[in-house]
């Protein structure tokens, strides 16, 4: 991380960019793709956003100032507006992609214990999405691209003692459904 903010005071060529984005998509693709994942409903459709999140981020990357944001913030703010551009040509919104879950029927060992775990996070999908929009989007932040409480409240505007609180309370509905659910 820290060769990458050394890389960045230093776009005076396109070199320079090139190099300073393939260091940038190596650090943060997979938390990108996770959180794309997060947010829309389906594999395929997580790809395409994620490669626009990174034409997106190669085209503005000059205009990144490190005065005014982090780095994570930077980036996770072009991620949510990419994703809220999708939602909005889509006009519909989904949350975690079944997509995650079907490697349970890949394995020769398709029983009933595989079939279970699929019915349990179908439930707990089930839930994420009847969570508040802001709960929805912290989620997704925290545990999709594994952001930090700092960069989540800068992201979202928000202390980041509100960004405990919020999860905490989040996490605390989704066990109680959790449990009710293993209860029946």
């Amino acid at each position: 991380m820290e060769n990458l903010k050394n890389n960045i005071v230093n776009l005076d060529n396109e070199f320079s960019k090139e190099k300073l984005f393939d260091e940038i998509y190596d650090e943060f693709f997979e938390r990108v793709y996770k959180f794309s994942s997060y947010r829309v409903n389906n594999k395929e459709d997580a790809h395409d956003i994620t490669s626009n999140i990174f034409i997106k981020i190669y085209k503005n990357i000059d205009t990144y100032n490190e005065e005014k944001s982090h780095l994570a913030v930077w980036i996770f703010t072009i991620a949510r507006n990419t994703i809220y551009d999708y939602y909005r040509k889509k006009n519909k919104f989904k949350m975690i992609s079944i997509d995650k879950f079907k490697d349970f029927f890949s394995s020769e060992k398709y029983v009933e214990d595989n079939i279970e775990k699929l019915e349990e996070y179908d439930y707990l999908r089930l839930k994420v999405q009847e969570l508040e929009e802001k709960e929805k989007m912290l989620i997704s932040y925290k545990y999709g691209a594994e952001l930090t409480n700092i960069e989540i409240a800068s992201l979202m505007d928000i202390s980041v003692s509100n960004v405990g609180v919020i999860n905490h309370r989040a996490v605390k509905k989704l066990r109680s459904e959790m449990e009710a659910y293993y209860e029946k």
